[in-house]
């Protein structure tokens, strides 16, 4: 199929189609009754910018399906993955975001009340997301450069736990509008260039598409991964929407999708360590009370947004009834 009728199609479905969705849905989230949360300041912001999954992964799967019996374009199997594992993630986010309460907090929090025989819509969330991301990495064993046999065998398991780590990463930084985006794209950036540098060592061994057909790919890759963020953007970084667990839990597992598919097994290791080490630290230290403790993570932190949706200086936050509100 002609590159340039994939990168059109990936502008229309991966950009267009959501950012059209979003923008026509959006007065309605904002209006809804019981769909909001009071944020940092205490001012009300509407739930539901994670809807933009619901259009933006179908479009994404139907593209697939599209192109991928003619042979072209295998390399966005990554991203059809991804938005595959972001559909069944938005699930189990939205259960948690509406049902969800303040009462139980953090991985001790859920697999505590667990333990005790109670199952909370975060542990729900918790052992859904981690299964998702499992069979996520097994699937994505068949492709990735971890070596053969045994080693795919036992480093599908550390994908795994990379997907749902990074997942709940994300969703721990959705707590001020823009920041979930900003890490999103800075992992989507990283994946993206690890899957594109990728294909450039694949193609220079002579096998596979050529350099050409590799470029267009990488150019529709970029439009696929950058599209959701794109949609949701305008009220995320103006601070009178919110991501919720539907919106930031599928953002992290994407990111991570595009990133362990493309790192080597010591890469996949030191990745999986790394966001396990931020998870870890998330249950004994407030990343809001780091960033507002420097004043380069502060100018960071508060780059896109409006001064009325800018965090405040370190021991002025104020309380809010979620343990997730902006």
């Amino acid at each position: 199929m002609n590159g340039a009728v994939i990168i059109v199609a990936a502008f229309v479905l991966g950009v267009a189609a959501p950012w059209l969705a979003m923008r026509a849905l959006a007065p309605s989230l904002a209006s809804s009754e019981g769909a909001g949360a009071v944020n940092f300041r205490g001012a009300q912001v509407f739930y539901g910018l994670g809807t933009v999954w619901l259009v933006w992964a179908p479009c994404v799967v139907g593209l697939w399906f599209w192109i991928a019996p003619g042979g072209s374009s295998s390399g966005l199997m990554p991203v059809f993955v991804a938005a595959t594992v972001a559909l069944l993630v938005f699930g189990f986010g939205l259960v948690d975001d509406a049902y969800g309460t303040s009462s139980d907090r953090g991985f001790r929090g859920h697999l505590g009340a667990l333990a005790r025989g109670r199952l909370t819509t975060g542990g729900l969330k918790v052992l859904g997301i981690g299964l998702v991301s499992l069979v996520a990495g097994f699937y994505l064993a068949g492709t990735s450069p971890w070596g053969a046999g045994g080693a795919r065998l036992w480093a599908a398991p550390v994908a795994g736990a990379a997907i749902a780590l990074t997942a709940n990463l994300l969703n721990l930084l959705d707590l001020r509008p823009g920041r979930a985006l900003k890490a999103y794209a800075v992992l989507g950036v990283a994946g993206w260039a690890l899957v594109t540098f990728s294909w450039v060592d694949y193609a220079a061994s002579g096998l596979g598409p050529s350099a050409a057909e590799r470029i267009m790919d990488a150019c529709a890759l970029a439009l696929l991964v950058a599209g959701p963020a794109l949609a949701v953007a305008r009220w995320d970084f103006g601070g009178v929407g919110m991501l919720g667990d539907a919106g930031a839990n599928p953002l992290g597992a994407v990111a991570a999708v595009l990133v362990v598919i493309a790192v080597p097994l010591w890469g996949l290791f030191v990745y999986t360590a790394f966001v396990f080490a931020l998870n870890l630290a998330s249950e004994r230290v407030s990343f809001s009370k780091v960033i507002e403790s420097s004043a380069l993570l502060r100018r960071i932190d508060d780059w896109g947004r409006p001064p009325e949706a800018r965090s405040m200086h370190a021991g002025e936050f104020t309380a809010h009834p979620r343990p997730d509100g902006q």
